[in-house]
């Protein structure tokens, strides 16, 4: 039989018979285990045993992780365990776009994994193989297969996105809470996507099976279970905004779980912070009268959502001090204190928390700072990946002249998008002319925006 190949830099010794392309007498299937991040359904053959792989936090695995991953389990043993490993993946053929890639690695003298068809591996087995799509891998309907029995029913959700944390937090927030509308949405919305999705692809993949494509040599191991309420609807900005703030100022572990959710859904786009950004406290003068304003940070409680995650993203050393933004109300990083100044990593927010007008713009070693009337330092408003800069022709510094063109009408306005209009043409000039070190006041400002 043929084998199914992407590309001969994956199949260089096409020469060599394959494990997988050699004839077995028997394959017995062996039951399912749990190794790792990984479902692992085996099959005897006379010629050795099969791994059959499944991914229980991602889509798609790399049949080398998988391998290293049984390795770590068996040790010695591997080989007298498993000859081949298998591997299912969420990407599709290119062939054949609505079929799921299988990719397989040979243990005894494999060098290189390669791709290979359900065709040829229902001819080695005797039998089609189960195939879960990704948002349908429940690990009690893995365990329970058995060649022959049915698909299970089973909620539809993106494993890479549980949502078990979500409902549990929404069940133990009072009535009108925020953060459980926001919760509950999330949870639905995952649900929704997940159905959708996966009816979608199995509907193609039906239509590739009766066409006599290789969707014809698998068998679904499991199907979504009916969707029994409407699209859900999207809260509002304000209440999404609100149930985040709650969420990233607690210290629980469910709180640290829900926020890992956030930032593998969207980064935490509607999170009061933005940007990180970085600040030596003897860069400038500036930068050290913000510096003169930080406290420690609670050392007898445990992190919060916030804390946590600038914790894991950014410590590098135990030597490293959690320390508090009493304005912003944010924490801040400072690395190893012991050795002298240092850097002070921290978040920016979206929206600056005050009716104060701004009343300078302040650029210094590289940070963007508003000063309001009332004398309040803040780091400059700033998302996550779109980032603002001065002193040189290019998308940040565009994207800071559209911050102050909105900054001088309204203190509390979001930090800009790409797609946000263009500031006056002459304000950009200003900031791409910038020197390191600057200082405009809202009369200079006024008076460059207006021509």
């Amino acid at each position: 039989m043929a084998l199914f190949t992407r590309n001969t830099d994956d199949n260089s010794h096409a020469s060599q018979k394959r494990w997988l392309q050699r004839p077995v007498a028997n394959a017995e299937f062996d039951g399912a285990q749990f190794i790792d991040r990984y479902a692992v359904l085996r099959w005897d053959t006379d010629r050795g045993g099969i791994a059959f792989v499944h991914s229980m936090v991602d889509g798609n695995a790399a049949p080398k992780s998988v391998t290293s991953a049984l390795r770590r389990h068996h040790g010695a043993r591997l080989a007298d365990t498993y000859a081949c490993v298998v591997v299912a993946q969420t990407s599709t053929q290119v062939s054949q776009p609505w079929v799921p890639d299988l990719q397989a690695y040979d243990v005894d003298g494999g060098d290189q994994p390669y791709y290979t068809t359900w065709a040829e591996l229902a001819a080695l087995l005797g039998q089609p193989a189960p195939y879960w799509f990704h948002a349908l891998r429940d690990r009690d309907a893995i365990a329970a297969w058995r060649p022959g029995t049915p698909p299970a029913v089973v909620p539809a959700h993106d494993i890479a996105t549980p949502v078990t944390a979500l409902t549990e937090l929404a069940a133990d927030e009072p009535d009108g809470s925020p953060a459980a509308e926001l919760c509950w949405y999330l949870a639905r919305e995952v649900r929704h996507r997940g159905h959708t999705s996966t009816t979608r692809y199995i509907a193609e993949l039906r239509k590739n099976a009766a066409d006599g494509g290789d969707g014809a040599h698998l068998v679904l191991g499991a199907e979504p279970a009916p969707l029994l309420r409407p699209e859900p609807e999207e809260p509002t900005e304000m209440v999404r905004r609100a149930g985040w703030l709650s969420i990233t100022e607690r210290r629980d572990v469910l709180a640290h779980r829900v926020a890992a959710f956030a930032q593998r859904w969207d980064g935490g786009r509607d999170w009061h912070t933005g940007a990180v950004v970085s600040v030596r406290s003897d860069a400038c003068a500036t930068a050290r009268e913000w510096a003169k304003r930080l406290v420690p940070a609670a050392a007898d409680q445990p992190p919060t959502v916030l804390e946590k995650v600038l914790l894991d993203n950014g410590r590098e050393a135990d030597s490293d001090v959690l320390l508090h933004d009493p304005v912003a109300g944010v924490p801040v990083l400072q690395r190893a204190p012991d050795t002298g100044p240092t850097d002070l990593s921290t978040y920016t927010l979206q929206r600056l928390p005050t009716r104060s007008p701004l009343a300078a713009l302040v650029l210094s070693a590289g940070i963007c700072w508003i000063r309001t009337e009332d004398q309040t330092l803040w780091l400059a408003p700033e998302r996550d990946g779109w980032g603002i800069g001065y002193g040189y022709s290019g998308n940040g510094c565009l994207a800071l002249a559209r911050l102050v063109d909105v900054l001088l009408d309204d203190i509390s306005a979001p930090a800009v998008r790409p797609d946000d209009p263009a500031a006056p043409r002459a304000l950009f000039e200003l900031l791409r002319d910038a020197p390191d070190t600057a200082t405009y006041t809202r009369a200079q400002l006024l008076a460059t925006r207006a021509g």
